[in-house]
C-alpha cells in the first residue's frame, strides 16, 4: 500500500456517503437532519384511484375542466367532487410542429368548461381516464379540434360510430391547410407521422 492510499480511500468514502445523502434529500427520501423517510404529498391521480370515468349511461357524465394538461389530456371535477385526469379520445396531438398551438387551443376550448364524459371505465397507461369529451352545448371536443387544425384524427379506443365526423373533420382541415395541416408544419415528420396514424 503507497503512503496516502488510507487517506485516500476514507476521502473517497466520505464523498460516496455524501452523494448519496445529496440523492436522498434531492428525492425526498429522507428529510434533513432526519433519518425518518419524507411521504410526498398525495397527488390528485393518487386520491381518486382507480382513475376511471363511470360507465356511460347514455347521458354521460357531467364535469367540469379544472385544467389541461396537453391538447388531448385535461383534469376534470366530476359532480361526486372527484378529480381525475382524463385523455380525450377521437384524437392524437401533434409531437413537435404545432405543438403550442394546439395547447392554447385546448385551453380556450376547454378550460374551466363544462363538459359531459362518455366512457366504459377504462384507463390507459398513463393512468388517464378514457373518454369522449363533449362541450355542454353538445359539440364534441374532437371534432372541434380536427376541424381547427391542431389534432388529426385516433382511432384507437375510440367508439367507431363518433369517428366519422372526426375524420371529416380532419380532412376538412388538411385540405384547407389549417393548422398542422399547413405551413411551416405540413410535410413535416410530425405531419407525416400523425396523417400515418390509425383512424
Amino acid at each position: 500500500m503507497t503512503p496516502g492510499t488510507p487517506a485516500r480511500i476514507l476521502l473517497g468514502a466520505a464523498s460516496l456517503v455524501g452523494l448519496i445523502t445529496a440523492v436522498a434529500v434531492l428525492t425526498g427520501a429522507v428529510q434533513v437532519g432526519s433519518d425518518r423517510p419524507v411521504t410526498a404529498p398525495p397527488t390528485a391521480a393518487a386520491v381518486t384511484a382507480p382513475p376511471v370515468v363511470p360507465p356511460d349511461a347514455g347521458g354521460g357524465t357531467p364535469a367540469t375542466v379544472l385544467a389541461v394538461a396537453d391538447p388531448v389530456t385535461m383534469d376534470v371535477r366530476l359532480e361526486d367532487g372527484r378529480v381525475l385526469r382524463v385523455r380525450a379520445l377521437g384524437v392524437q396531438p401533434p409531437q413537435r410542429c404545432y405543438t403550442d398551438q394546439a395547447e392554447a387551443f385546448a385551453r380556450r376550448t376547454l378550460a374551466g368548461r363544462a363538459v359531459v364524459l362518455a366512457g366504459d371505465g377504462r384507463s390507459d397507461r398513463f393512468s388517464r381516464a378514457l373518454a369522449w369529451v363533449s362541450l355542454n352545448q353538445g359539440d364534441d371536443y374532437a371534432v372541434l379540434a380536427a376541424e381547427a387544425g391542431v389534432v388529426a384524427s385516433y382511432a384507437a379506443d375510440a367508439p367507431p360510430d363518433r369517428m366519422p365526423a372526426v375524420r371529416a373533420a380532419s380532412d376538412r382541415a388538411r385540405t384547407a391547410g389549417r393548422g398542422l395541416w399547413g405551413p411551416p408544419c405540413v410535410g413535416g415528420p410530425a405531419t407525416a407521422a400523425l396523417s400515418s396514424t390509425p383512424g
